[in-house]
């Protein structure tokens, strides 16, 4: 598994997603917005192939499992929010297979440092993983990962409910 970050230019999502599906491998496009850090995704991705194994899975697909573990939530609809959109996109990426990080390029993807953090970053994830203003001020700015690990763990447990 390897997780990077970077910026891909999608005209058409239709057309880019039949484009990602023909080329064979599993990957997984997270708006780096909705993203605190890299060790957010590793955990999401690790939960979601424990749970693609174990057969507890949402999902048809195992991109698609992985981007709703980490958005923690159900609901395709919602989880999507993570997703790609049409236009210029900050992203992150897991790729399962290494013999796939090449094809990331041939999709128009440029790697580059795009995991910034600041108050509008920070307001967008509290909404998005329902954490309140007081839990935030308990663990402080620091260990807002932690919190979102925090609800991917609960997603997790509660997600067949």
């Amino acid at each position: 598994m390897k997780i990077v970050e970077g910026v891909i230019e999608v005209k058409s999502l239709r057309d880019f997603l039949k484009k990602l599906n023909d080329i064979g491998c599993t990957i997984t496009f997270i708006d780096a917005n909705y993203v605190i850090d890299k060790g957010h995704v590793e955990f999401a991705v690790k939960k979601a192939i424990k749970a693609w194994n174990e057969g507890r899975r949402v999902a048809k697909t195992l991109a698609m499992e992985i981007l709703l573990y980490c958005a923690g939530r159900r609901q395709i609809s919602d989880a999507i929010e993570m997703g790609l959109k049409e236009g210029l996109n900050e992203v992150v990426v897991v790729i399962l297979e290494d013999d796939c990080i090449d094809k990331l390029k041939d999709l128009g993807f440029t790697e580059k440092s795009v995991l910034k953090l600041d108050d509008v970053k920070i307001e967008r994830i509290k909404r998005f993983f329902d954490i309140s203003d007081e839990e935030l001020s308990i663990v402080g700015v620091d260990k807002l990962s932690s919190l979102v690990k925090e609800k991917i763990a609960l997603f997790d447990i509660f997600k067949s409910g």
